[in-house]
């Protein structure tokens, strides 16, 4: 595999402003793939092409439709972008569709990019110095946007593409490398068969790397899969990592089933989510703003989905503002925390805003969590696993469930919980203030418990387990149980646990009951009455009668023989005894001796 690292390229602008024309011109690859697309010039779906970049850089280019009847093309190849490539005819200048792909970059998080003018062959100089003037106040539009550079170009003489080739190249060191030790997605773009191969799909690999011979899992479906090879730019690899465009041949699914908007993963622990946990960032151009109950579109990686719009206090989030929101998704998404998501109306088609995903499937009372969903979004990777493990509660943050989470690679995790203030028991992990919660709640169950059954000396660990474990993880009470057995704030009796001032509980007309049951059992010898025979002769009902015999037990005063016939457990000694006395020569001894004897 090559140790050259991945970075994709994304063009974006409007319609007829050149831009796949200027992909041709770098790459010498016409991305326009369709005979309409040829015939009409107009970009209607995301076209592919390699970009000979730095000998350590594996560049491709997505050139994506600029017409808005295809901004939902456009999104799914705004896909694993790194870089955006801004395309803006010099003779032109910002138009609408400029304006709306320039938000979309910002609102997925894209930092890095580079502005071509195109067409620069078609103006004079001070019309290009105006164009260059008006596209530095498109871009300081944003204050947190960071000055991207300016390049005049024209595909039709080629002036400006090596001065375009040297910005692309800088930006693309200088953007956020993709993780290649996380967990693998790839969202889907295109799914077709091949003769002889079967099945491939291509996208841009978001995280992780797949190999051939892995075994995948493809979503909505869920349908394993198996990697039957592997290409990058039409050549063939054992390996693919994050940052790179692939073609993935699979066996397991159609073409039908692996379409756009499906997504490839590996790790056993994604799975589909009907509800996301948002921070929702509104375009300051927003037509209207978003109402609570709203229907929307949402757009994650290369999928579409309806969702209702849930906002805090169900207050409506007005245009250039932000605010917490949940989305009731109409159909499942495959996400992971701090995912981007971009919003539109669902009528009339308007881009919005955007979201960043704070919570997978969170709790009815989401609203009591938003101060952890901004810790775990704005925070550095130690208060976002905090946030995280807190979020989870008593159920406790699995390892393998972490990096979806937390929204980052396990190496990370790691590193963040060696700083975090949280506990790891088995595989999960616990915030401080959930340890407290199931330290609380073994006393208080105890007590519960207790007074139940109030004739008992102590609780059976297993009726205590039982208990609390619909509400709190196994590994959680096993390790409360044995830090209050430690501290001496539970004391163990055998099978049972108790609380040091625990004990059985008698009403004085037991007392006396229990009193007269030991002596019935202790005058019978090794003949005792039967337990139906007590319970009549005490006139005991059989529950109050079975608590009485247990707690004799419990004393260590009797033992139960079978569950009808209890024995007094000095007569038992004393039977150990003579048995012992007639087997002291090692002689046999005739079943009439002990007959005799006993």
């Amino acid at each position: 595999m090559s140790d050259r690292r991945g970075v994709v390229i994304g063009t974006a602008g409007h319609v007829d402003h050149g831009k796949t024309a200027l992909v041709r011109a770098l790459t010498g690859v016409e991305t326009d793939r369709w005979r309409q697309e040829r015939e009409r010039g107009l970009t209607i779906d995301i076209g592919f092409a390699p970009f000979s970049l730095a000998a350590d850089l594996e560049a491709g280019i997505v050139d994506v439709p600029g017409h808005e009847d295809f901004l939902k093309n456009m999104l799914a190849g705004a896909t694993g972008i790194d870089v955006l490539l801004l395309v803006i005819a010099a003779d032109e200048g910002p138009m609408p569709q400029t304006h709306e792909h320039l938000a979309i970059a910002r609102l997925l998080g894209i930092s890095r990019g580079v502005v071509a003018l195109t067409k620069r062959d078609k103006v004079d100089d001070d019309w290009l110095a105006l164009a260059v003037e008006t596209t530095h106040e498109l871009m300081a539009e944003d204050q947190r946007q960071e000055a991207w550079r300016v390049v005049p170009v024209s595909a039709t003489t080629g002036e400006g593409l090596n001065d375009l080739r040297v910005a692309l190249e800088a930006a693309a060191k200088d953007a956020k490398v993709r993780p290649t030790d996380d967990l693998f997605r790839l969202p889907v773009d295109r799914g077709f068969s091949i003769h002889g191969t079967g099945t491939v799909v291509t996208g841009t690999i978001w995280s992780g790397a797949v190999r051939v011979g892995d075994s995948l899992r493809l979503f909505p479906g869920g349908e394993a899969l198996r990697v039957r090879g592997l290409q990058v730019h039409g050549d063939k690899r054992q390996e693919a990592t994050a940052g790179r465009r692939c073609a993935v041949a699979v066996v397991g699914a159609t073409p039908t089933e692996a379409e756009r908007g499906s997504v490839l993963v590996a790790d056993s622990a994604w799975c589909p989510l009907d509800r996301l946990g948002v921070r929702v960032q509104m375009l300051p151009k927003a037509r209207q703003p978003l109402e609570h109950g709203q229907r929307i579109r949402v757009y994650l990686g290369t999928r579409e989905v309806m969702a209702r719009a849930l906002t805090f206090e169900r207050e409506p989030i007005p245009a250039g503002s932000n605010g917490w929101a949940v989305l009731a998704l109409e159909s499942p998404l495959l996400a992971r925390t701090r995912d981007r998501a971009i919003l539109r109306f669902y009528s009339p088609l308007a881009t919005i805003g955007g979201a960043r995903i704070a919570d997978l499937d969170p709790a009815r009372s989401w609203m009591d969590h938003v101060e952890v969903w901004h810790r775990i979004l704005e925070g550095p990777n130690a208060d976002s696993f905090e946030g995280a493990v807190k979020l989870a509660g008593t159920k406790g943050l699995s390892i393998q469930d972490a990096p979806l989470r937390v929204g980052c690679s396990s190496v990370e995790i790691d590193q963040a919980a060696s700083r975090a203030l949280c506990e790891r028991i088995g595989k999960f992990w616990f915030s401080p203030d959930t340890m407290e919660m199931a330290l609380q709640a073994v006393k208080e169950t105890m007590r519960g418990l207790h007074e139940n059954n109030r004739r008992a000396t102590g609780v059976s660990k297993e009726a205590l387990r039982s208990a609390l474990i619909p509400n709190y993880a196994p590994e959680l009470i096993e390790s409360a149980i044995s830090q209050l057995l430690r501290g001496g704030r539970l004391e163990e009796r055998g099978p049972l646990v108790s609380l040091p001032d625990q004990g059985a509980q008698l009403t004085q007309e037991e007392i006396e009951a229990c009193d007269g049951l030991l002596a019935m059992i202790v005058s019978g010898g090794l003949q005792p009455p039967r337990v139906t025979d007590l319970a009549r002769d005490l006139k005991l009902s059989r529950p109050v009668l079975d608590d009485l015999l247990r707690l004799l037990q419990e004393q260590g005063t009797t033992k139960a023989v079978t569950p009808e016939i209890h024995v007094a457990k000095a007569e038992l000694d004393r039977m150990v005894v003579v048995v012992q006395d007639l087997l002291a020569n090692r002689d046999p001894v005739p079943p009439t001796v002990f007959k005799e004897a006993l």
